[in-house]
């Protein structure tokens, strides 16, 4: 890992953000692209501006100069911070560059995508005002148009470390490469992967099966410890059963394999979607299948 791209709204959450991506960085020895557009703040968000101020205003060209000074400045205050967290905490072999742009946030961040060809991305789910509707599309609308594996980190205290990552296997086709590539990405960490599928009653024996199945590919990593499979009866609420799951296992990342051209991800089972994942407060990690 040599890239990674770090879109960013100056909000409290880009912090945490930044933390998770910093720990990568670190880790491999990357450079990270800090990346903000500041045209969303002005459409998408309904507390930047007065009620009263006419759309027209907005594009006037001494309002845009002034939204574009504040973001550059914006920007620069984030990357000194940054660069004094690296020095206070001896991490080498990071490089941080920085970009703004103003115009459709979508469209922006495709653009810097395919300029920068990061090999990850690092987004927070919320943006200013812990706004989860606004920030949390951009996050899934970058999960569904890259091709690299995306990360999206909750409103945390501070870093959680990846000791215990969750695999979320629907034991659909791909879950294989999924795994190989968790336990590469991974590898210098140390830690366990813990593939699970949870599973209504009546389609235990098949769901075990085909676990077996998935797990016959990883015989050596089993027996190393670096992963364990489960399947798991889902029992009352799906939450309930997951969040269990998590606590009980100490899970500090969920990953899981993202499936396009539906209008949730449908992971585990047809019972359980994406909205639980969200709801574990766990960072989350798309693990996209044929595209790395």
């Amino acid at each position: 890992m040599k890239k990674i791209l770090v879109p960013v709204d100056f909000s409290q959450h880009t912090d945490i953000t930044c933390q998770y991506a910093l720990e990568l960085a670190s880790t491999y020895g990357a450079e990270l692209k800090l990346f903000h557009t500041y045209f969303d703040q002005i459409i998408l968000t309904d507390t930047s501006f007065p009620d009263t101020l006419d759309m027209t205003t907005l594009y006037n060209e001494q309002l845009m100069r002034e939204i574009f000074k504040q973001a550059e400045a914006s920007m620069k205050e984030l990357h000194e911070k940054l660069e004094a967290r690296i020095r206070e905490k001896n991490l080498a072999n990071i490089t941080i560059t920085t970009h703004v742009s103003g115009g459709e946030v979508e469209h922006e961040l495709i653009e810097i995508y395919n300029e920068f060809k990061p090999d990850i991305v690092v987004i927070g789910t919320t943006g200013k005002g812990n706004n989860l509707n606004v920030w949390g599309k951009v996050s899934t609308f970058i999960i569904d148009h890259v091709k690299v594996p995306v990360f999206t980190i909750p409103i945390m205290k501070g870093f959680k470390s990846f000791d215990n990552v969750m695999f979320a296997a629907d034991l659909s086709e791909g879950n294989r490469q999924s795994i190989s590539t968790l336990l590469e990405l991974f590898k210098p960490f140390s830690n366990q992967v813990h593939a699970v599928h949870f599973c209504q009653p009546v389609k235990m024996a098949e769901a075990q099966a085909r676990m077996k199945a998935l797990q016959s590919g990883f015989e050596k990593e089993s027996a190393e410890g670096r992963i364990h499979f489960n399947v798991i009866e889902i029992g009352g609420e799906n939450q309930d059963t997951i969040d269990q799951f998590v606590k009980g296992k100490l899970i500090n990342l969920i990953a899981f394999q993202p499936h396009k051209h539906s209008l949730v991800y449908m992971v585990f089972t047809r019972h359980i979607t994406k909205k639980n994942l969200f709801a574990t407060n766990v960072p989350l990690l798309a693990l996209p299948v044929g595209k790395l």
